[in-house]
């Protein structure tokens, strides 16, 4: 019988949670690789500059563009926590100015914040996505928001409760100063990210019918980050988890001409 049995029992323990923890690592990494060939297709790469740039052989490419599916519950968390840590550690190692913040809240809540008084009160069913970008070096922000719901501004005589017309509203803010920023506010121009006027406009109400809500609201973070050179760490998933058909996140350099700005403006 062993004197100090406990010690074995740890030890062992430790073992397998070494090759749990490797094999997380393995399978998150493989995941990055599925989601880099991705990204890199969509940007008009083939398979052999792929291989070129990820130091492997073409024949390679096609297996390595298959992203694993963990079967186990908890090791699946744990992989997609450490698939998007990687992501957003390198966008931060990049020589990026912009990054995305606070993502996920939706335009009433992100008005609050910077002391904008919203025209419409919340509602859930019919809230619109807002983005917010902040210059890492200098605290100046972009922010997207909509004043208006997904259908417009509310009218009861319709079915859907909405007007169906409504506006994105694109604003420079020198810094967040919590409630009370929104007077410090300036619009920045659409064409200086490669827009025309009214392309911030969404809805059928329109004399001439435009895009929903959602895809006006892709279409000037777009912009935006193409301009400004910004890497959205939750963009490879999209482009991995994507369907066939599905319009590109980031038009081609060809459908407009995209002015590159990194300064801190």
């Amino acid at each position: 019988m062993l004197d100090h049995p406990y010690r074995v029992q740890i030890a062992a323990k430790a073992a397998d949670l070494a090759r749990e923890r490797a094999e997380i690592a393995l399978l998150a990494s493989r995941g990055v690789i599925a989601e880099a060939i991705a990204v890199m297709r969509a940007e008009g790469l083939g398979d052999r500059q792929i291989a070129a740039k990820l130091g492997v052989s073409k024949s390679s490419i096609k297996a390595r563009a298959i992203r694993p599916v963990p079967t186990n519950e908890d090791m699946a968390a744990q992989i997609e926590t450490l698939r998007q840590t990687m992501w957003v550690d390198v966008a931060d190692m990049t020589d990026q100015h912009w990054i995305i913040v606070d993502d996920h809240i939706r335009s009433y809540k992100r008005m609050l914040t910077h002391g904008i008084t919203p025209e419409v009160r919340e509602r859930n069913d019919v809230a619109t996505d807002s983005r917010e970008y902040v210059q890492v070096t200098t605290g100046n922000r972009i922010v997207v928001y909509s004043q208006t719901q997904w259908n417009g501004q509310p009218d009861p005589i319709v079915v859907s409760g909405g007007d169906q017309r409504g506006r994105y509203i694109v604003e420079r803010c020198p810094g967040v100063d919590r409630m009370i920023c929104a007077a410090r506010h300036t619009p920045l121009p659409l064409d200086e990210i490669g827009l025309d006027v009214d392309d911030d406009l969404y809805g059928t109400g329109w004399p001439r019918p435009r895009p929903t809500a959602h895809q006006v609201w892709k279409r000037i973070t777009a912009a935006i980050e193409d301009t400004y050179q910004i890497f959205d760490p939750a963009y490879p998933n999209w482009e991995v988890e994507r369907r066939r058909g599905t319009a590109d996140r980031y038009p081609k350099r060809a459908d407009r001409q995209v002015v590159q700005r990194v300064s801190s403006d």
